[in-house]
């Protein structure tokens, strides 16, 4: 019989981490710097299955071996982490995006912004419209690609087309 020792836990926790591979490949092509190219949505509606998948991996691993709680607790924590990245960082954006009050006059545009796939896309068109000046805050929403600006004064429209054409998506002020 097998030990459940750390190097076990380990190369467990790898297997199961790679029932979710539009986690675990999104992670290792943002290493090398590729981004995803749509490959969570290609991915997405399997998403329920790969996370079964997980579940039956971490049961049957459970009961087979018995390991340590603090060793099995930590490969559930990363295993869970790994398979709600996606909720755990949109979160954490919608939550960040909350700064408080605004001045009375302030401009808010609204941008339609195409080729965004996945919560990398949406962070990364949003990291660089807040890198515009003037700009106060941005939110941009993954699930109708729609921007908004908020500004102190008016912007330039062809500064953001050009910031957003940057980072390889399209721009469209929306009237």
């Amino acid at each position: 019989m097998i030990r459940f020792g750390w190097i076990n836990s380990l190369l467990g926790g790898l297997l199961i981490s790679s029932c979710c591979p539009c986690c675990v490949l999104q992670i290792v092509l943002n290493l090398f710097g590729i981004g995803c190219a749509g490959l969570n949505s290609i991915l997405l509606p399997y998403r329920p299955v790969f996370i079964a998948l997980t579940i039956i991996s971490l049961t049957y691993s459970f009961l087979r071996y018995r390991p340590k709680k603090r060793e099995f607790l930590s490969i559930v924590t990363l295993t869970l982490f790994l398979s709600f990245s996606p909720e755990i960082f949109r979160m954490s954006n919608r939550s960040s995006m909350i700064s408080g009050e605004f001045e009375r006059n302030v401009i808010i545009t609204h941008w339609q912004i195409s080729g965004m796939h996945c919560e990398s896309c949406r962070s990364t068109v949003e990291r660089i419209l807040k890198k515009i000046p003037d700009v106060l805050t941005v939110h941009v929403d993954l699930d109708s690609g729609q921007a908004d600006l908020i500004t102190r004064v008016e912007i330039d429209d062809q500064r953001v087309i050009d910031a957003v054409q940057s980072a390889g998506f399209q721009a469209f002020k929306i009237v």
